[in-house]
């Protein structure tokens, strides 16, 4: 049996419009944002599934079934938190509340793990070398988006074009394109998120670093200095050493390092 300390979960709500301005085109984020509902129900999405996920988890024989289990149920409680709304969905001020995470468990030097999107986990041994990265998901949906998307009278500043994105390729998986499904998923509580779920074993050793992290961090993570200054055993160590590094590297480059991001880094 695990208990909840072995259990790990991290979670990025999904942004939707706010209520004006509809096109953003030349306005900064903090103008084209400034009439953002606070609080979120994307944050209320993501800390629903965040804890549903680790309730599903406590006390279970771990196992990959196990955990598929657990995602399925927190996107059904993403979905309950839909339900409670009586707005018709546009894709765009009345989108699905939803998040994009990354998750698993750790018991007898194995780690369960699953993800959807561009959240991810990766694994360090306790000298430095990379063991393990899942992918990120949306790659596929990003790479058609640059290649033939963008040929059309379409940018994401424009509200035609975020509904378009949202409606037909987010968590459709008939989305194919030569041969090629160029969607991707997302927990908004559509049974369709299902099938852009992932889920993996692998075993880890004593010393190894797990970490699961959200997709503002997938670059940080991979970084040549990110194990030296994240592996330490003590949190206030971590504190004074990867703090400043990480905002350091946001401030080299915003657009790479800078997003919003959240990490659980964990020394087996």
């Amino acid at each position: 049996m695990i208990t909840e300390g072995k259990i790990f979960c991290v979670a990025d709500g999904i942004t939707r419009d706010p209520i004006s301005p509809k096109d953003f085109t030349n306005l900064s984020i903090e103008e084209s944002l400034k009439n953002y509902p606070n609080p979120s129900g994307a944050r209320f999405a993501a800390d629903i599934f965040c804890e549903s996920f680790v309730k599903s988890l406590n006390k279970k024989v771990p196992s990959i079934n196990i955990i598929r289990n657990a995602f399925i149920f927190g996107n059904k409680k993403v979905a309950e938190l839909n339900k409670q709304s009586d707005k018709k969905i546009d894709y765009l001020v009345n989108d699905f509340f939803g998040c994009v995470a990354s998750g698993g468990l750790i018991y007898n030097n194995k780690l369960f793990w699953t993800g959807v999107c561009d959240c991810g986990i990766i694994v360090y041994d306790k000298n430095g070398k990379i063991k393990f990265q899942t992918p990120n998901w949306m790659k596929p949906f990003e790479e058609y988006e640059k290649l033939s998307l963008q040929k059309r009278d379409f940018n994401f500043a424009m509200p035609k074009y975020r509904k378009m994105i949202r409606s037909e390729y987010r968590n459709n998986a008939k989305k194919i394109v030569e041969n090629k499904c160029v969607s991707y998923g997302a927990l908004t509580g559509e049974k369709e998120a299902e099938k852009f779920m992932n889920f993996g074993e692998i075993g880890i050793n004593k010393g190894d670093l797990v970490v699961f992290y959200t997709d503002g961090f997938e670059v940080t993570v991979q970084h040549k200095k990110f194990f030296q200054t994240i592996y330490h055993k003590t949190e206030s160590v971590v504190e004074q050493v990867f703090i400043p590094f990480s905002l350091s590297l946001a401030k080299e480059d915003y657009n790479k390092f800078g997003k919003e991001r959240t990490l659980i880094a964990v020394i087996n």
